[in-house]
């Protein structure tokens, strides 16, 4: 089954994979995209499309209202709302997955914590829960770099991490953090922020997910790798 397949059977099943709490809470309805017919919630009745290119255009760009900050500043606050909420802040890892005998490169904070061995991955999270800045370097979308506006061979990863044990959280808590960080610390109106319905696949795991955009652009995205 592939991703898009995968997709369509969690949002055959919404109400149990992506609906969550503070969608109820703060009035987020689902929609269907007019113009891709992907699922999305947003808190604007009158909104039609999902939030991701070529649907939604960037609305960010010589238009923002909001704080400018930089990368340093930006982390600061992050991991400062964060700790203040439970969880450990640990140091980012080397770009070259050493650990990883099937990867060259970390390619997402997650592969911080996997283990391989025998052609079977397992998980070493040093805290629960824990944020991450994570240094990734991605080459597979190389010949959009520079054309698309989105696409690059490096970037940082804020990883938030949490097993769902007597300790951690699951989905519902993690998407009231997620909220909270882009209303309470960066003052972005619940208008603007547009959740998007999706899937992650990856080694040895795969789960639902809900991507956040603002005025087009992805901020976040919530995998839940329950499978």
């Amino acid at each position: 089954m592939d991703k898009i397949a995968l997709r369509d059977k969690f949002s055959s099943e919404y109400a149990k994979y992506y609906q969550v709490n503070l969608f109820e809470k703060e009035g987020f309805i689902r929609k269907n995209c007019s113009n891709c017919n992907n699922n999305f919630w947003t808190s604007d009745n009158s909104r039609l499309t999902c939030p991701e290119q070529p649907c939604e255009q960037y609305g960010f760009i010589g238009n923002s209202s909001l704080k400018k900050l930089d990368y340093a500043e930006s982390w600061m606050a992050i991991e400062k709302y964060f700790v203040n909420h439970g969880h450990a802040s640990v140091s980012r890892y080397p770009v070259v997955a050493r650990w990883r005998p099937d990867l060259y490169f970390t390619i997402a904070s997650i592969v911080n914590f996997q283990r391989i061995e025998g052609g079977k991955v397992s998980f070493e999270f040093p805290e629960n829960p824990l944020i991450v800045p994570q240094m990734c370097l991605r080459f597979n979308d190389i010949e959009n770099v520079g054309i698309s506006g989105k696409h690059f061979t490096s970037f940082v990863m804020i990883g938030q991490h949490c097993v769902a044990n007597n300790t951690g959280y699951w989905k519902d808590k993690c998407i009231e953090l997620d909220y909270g960080l882009l209303t309470q610390v960066f003052g972005i109106p619940k208008k603007e922020i547009v959740f998007k319905e999706d899937v992650w696949i990856g080694y040895g795991a795969f789960g639902y997910s809900l991507e956040y955009f603002v005025r087009g652009l992805e901020l976040g995205n919530a995998v839940f790798t329950e499978f």
